[in-house]
This record gives structure tokens, C-alpha cells and sequence, in this order.
């Protein structure tokens, strides 16, 4: 009997110790990771930080990569607008040559030419003036003698006397004398047979001051005026020779080529092929 008492106690005993032990609260538990809430706020603002400076970078690069887009857009714009107006002028000078010659012929008699000028005492024929280009060398005619006296006033000259002073003085490395008596004939004798030469010679002596614009026009005006005249491709050759010497490579050539298909067997065409082949390399 005492055995199962102290049995009952024991169990007593430990019934109560549970109870109590079922009754303690629990502990918290720490967070696994251990920071605390100042630790997490800077992390926060340190990343947001950073974003944003990734971000001014980004829109800062694209800023530079609009501006350098857009100058190339500007300069590609540029180059179309200079290619049109060289295609322009391209097809303005085509259809001008088409127009001449479409014009109706001039009979021969007006057209042929033929004369020689005297120059101190000598004779140099006029059917070859591009053999001595004035501009691109200061010297005289080779082989011809300058006049020791002064050319005769105007209001001395007429008719084909005019004219010929007229082409001594451009011989001479006189333009701007030569062109004065050149024009006074051209406005008494606009329909001569000396006319598309006295025509040519003023470009000339637009040519030798390095006026290359003003006698490409004067050049112009013999193929305009006179298709069928002898100096139309002494003309043409000059006309390519002053374009080359404006930097217009693309006008020199055309009136080269021109040239070359047209009178193939004159001789400014002998020339033209040479400075052709200069020109393009």
C-alpha cells in the first residue's frame, strides 16, 4: 500500500509540472537575418541613389546620340540639295545644246571664216586660237612680233580694220583695250561673217583676267547665236577649260565630251581629250 502512494504522488508530480510548463510564454523568435530597421532604409535609399544616377547616364547618352544624328541628317541633306542643283544645271546645259542644234542652219556664206590678222608686219592665222590659251600663259604668240606704235583711236577704225585691231590687242595681253574695240564692231556688224569670232574673242579676253564666269557666257553666246560658225568648238573647249578652272568638275566634263563627240576631228577636240584625261585621272 505505501508502494502505490508514492506511485500516485510521483504521478501527481509530474501532471502538475506539465501543466506548468504548457502555461510559460513563448519566446520571439530574432529575425534570421540580423539587421535592423535603420540597415534596411539605407540600403533602400543607397539603391534608389544609384538608379537614378543610371538613369541621368542613359538619358544623357541619348541626348548626344540625337545631336550627332541629327548633324549627319543635316549634312546628308546638305550634299542631296548640292547633288539637285548640279543635276539641274546638268539638264539645262543638255537641253540648251539640244536646242542648238535643232535651230535651223545658217547659210554657209555667213558662217565661213577665213581671215588672217596682221600682227607687225607678219601673219598669224585665227583658225587655231586655242594652241595659245590666254590666261594659262602670259606670253605672247610665239613668233610674233609686238607693234612698236600704239593701236589706232577708235574713231579711226571701221569694218573688219576694227576687228582685226581688236584680235592684235587680245594677242597682245591687252583684254581690256581689245574688248572695247571688239564690242564696237559686234554693235555695227552684229550679223557679219566676223561676228561669232569677235564673239569668241571677247571671252577670250574675259578668260585672260581670270573673269572665267563672264566668258563662259561669252563662249555660250557663239554656239547661241551662231550653231554652224567655225569658232563653236574653239568655244566648247574654253567653255570646259573655264569650268574646270571654277572648280565645276562635272560642267568641264560634259562640255568636253561634248566637244569630242561633236568635232571629233578638230582640233580643240585634240585638246579637249587631253585635258579630259587630266581631269578625270
Amino acid at each position: 500500500m505505501q508502494y502505490l502512494r508514492i506511485l500516485l504522488v510521483v504521478i501527481l508530480a509530474f501532471g502538475i509540472c506539465g501543466c506548468f510548463a504548457a502555461k510559460q510564454p513563448q519566446q520571439p523568435e530574432k529575425p534570421a537575418w540580423g539587421g535592423s530597421e535603420e540597415w534596411r532604409l539605407k540600403s533602400l535609399e543607397e539603391n534608389f541613389l544609384n538608379f537614378k544616377e543610371g538613369l541621368r547616364q542613359q538619358n544623357d547618352q541619348i541626348d548626344r546620340n540625337h545631336k550627332d544624328t541629327t548633324a549627319q541628317i543635316e549634312k546628308l541633306e546638305n550634299k542631296i540639295s548640292e547633288l539637285d542643283s548640279t543635276l539641274v544645271e546638268l539638264k539645262e546645259n543638255q537641253q540648251k545644246m539640244m536646242a542648238m542644234k535643232a535651230e535651223e542652219q545658217i547659210p554657209a556664206e555667213e558662217t565661213v571664216v577665213a581671215e588672217e590678222v596682221v600682227m607687225g608686219g607678219t601673219t598669224s592665222s585665227e583658225e587655231k586660237p586655242w594652241m595659245v590659251v590666254p590666261g594659262e600663259n602670259s606670253a605672247a604668240v610665239e613668233g610674233a612680233a609686238k607693234p612698236a606704235a600704239e593701236p589706232a583711236p577708235v574713231s579711226s577704225l571701221s569694218g573688219d580694220d576694227l576687228y582685226k585691231e581688236g584680235v592684235r590687242l587680245v594677242m597682245d595681253n591687252q583684254p581690256l583695250k581689245a574688248r572695247g574695240l571688239l564690242e564696237q564692231y559686234l554693235a555695227h556688224n552684229p550679223s557679219s561673217s566676223l561676228a561669232p569670232n569677235a564673239l569668241y574673242w571677247i571671252g577670250e579676253t574675259y578668260y585672260s583676267e581670270k573673269s572665267f564666269a563672264q566668258s563662259i557666257l561669252k563662249f555660250k553666246e557663239v554656239s547661241r547665236r551662231f550653231p554652224k560658225a567655225g569658232k563653236v568648238p574653239a568655244a566648247m573647249l574654253k567653255i570646259g577649260l573655264a569650268y574646270d578652272k571654277l572648280g565645276d568638275r562635272e560642267n568641264a566634263v560634259f562640255y568636253l565630251r561634248t566637244l569630242i563627240e561633236d568635232y571629233p576631228k578638230s582640233d580643240p577636240a585634240k585638246i579637249g581629250r587631253e585635258r579630259l584625261r587630266a581631269i578625270e585621272g
